[in-house]
């Protein structure tokens, strides 16, 4: 006889419950892949902010335990002040509601690598633990979080020059089988960021480590494609690689070009600095107001 099926067995998930629940939906799974996953959102999120030229240092700090790490940069800093129609701090809601951000409409963020508002929540809700510091307005802000929940209210720290965003946190060991990050591939990602954001500084500290790395590449995408041809063992047939830039329509494109004695072609695409998926890289088409950025080879 059939199982009963009524209205009582609906269950609806509130709040960041369901990133909790079901974490591959937001992140890919619970790999490693999906662990390092949570500090590409977090980095793409300053690199937005170099994007639309209100940053140009990020900072990333692996710390001496391995598992947690931070996020900081010289951006304008997260909106701290109260949300008139949720009663909160603009901070809280952003890292504690999902399809919550500046970036939907184009007035704050013109060129964006995240459109939907998830990435900062969705680190929030698979953090055993994440602070928040905000430099903005001549003070400092600070706010904690566990698990998706605030685990402080909003206080200020005290005053403070500059602005920007800092963010540190530990993945929660409940969710992810093993949460020690992988140097290595923080570092490679961090490099390929400056490389497409010519003038962008991005360091890297690893603590346990006890090694400091700086990337700040002016030619940005050509000196990206030298790096490339000269991993492969190879030279540009003409000497030099070709640069082109254009804008038209409200899209923005950098190419970079290099003929090589290979037989074949390597091409590497991103959208706002982001690699698209594999089906959509044969596919040339952007939103209005995207940076498209490909290295030819």
């Amino acid at each position: 006889m059939a199982s009963s099926y009524t209205a009582k067995d609906i269950l609806v998930l509130e709040g960041l419950e369901p990133v909790r629940r079901r974490p591959g939906m937001y992140i890919g799974g619970v790999d490693a892949a999906g662990l390092h996953h949570l500090i590409w959102e977090l980095v793409d999120n300053s690199v937005d902010e170099a994007m639309n030229g209100h940053a140009d240092r990020i900072t990333v700090t692996l710390h001496k335990d391995g598992a947690s790490a931070t996020v900081a940069d010289n951006g304008r800093g997260i909106p701290v002040d109260r949300h008139a129609q949720y009663k909160k701090p603009a901070l809280e809601l952003i890292l504690t509601t999902l399809h919550a951000g500046g970036k939907f409409e184009a007035k704050n963020y013109y060129h964006s690598g995240g459109l939907h508002g998830v990435g900062a929540s969705v680190v929030t809700a698979l953090a055993e633990k994440l602070v928040a510091r905000v430099r903005r307005d001549g003070a400092e802000w600070e706010q904690t979080f566990s698990r998706g929940k605030p685990a402080s209210a909003l206080k200020k720290v005290g005053p403070a020059r500059g602005s920007g965003t800092s963010i540190f946190f530990r993945p929660d060991p409940k969710i992810f089988p093993d949460v020690r990050f992988d140097p290595k591939r923080i570092a490679e990602l961090l490099e390929a960021k400056a490389y497409l954001h010519g003038g962008l500084t991005v360091e890297f500290h690893d603590e346990h480590a006890g090694t400091k790395a700086v990337y700040h590449y002016e030619d940005g995408l050509r000196a990206y494609l030298n790096k490339l041809v000269g991993e492969a063992g190879r030279s540009p047939l003409a000497g030099e690689v070709f640069t082109i830039q254009k804008e038209q329509d409200g899209l923005h494109l950098d190419c970079a070009l290099a003929w090589t004695e290979a037989t074949e072609e390597r091409v590497l695409s991103y959208v706002n600095s982001i690699p698209p998926p594999r089906a959509a890289r044969t596919r040339t088409g952007c939103a209005p107001g995207s940076r498209r950025r490909s290295a030819t080879i």
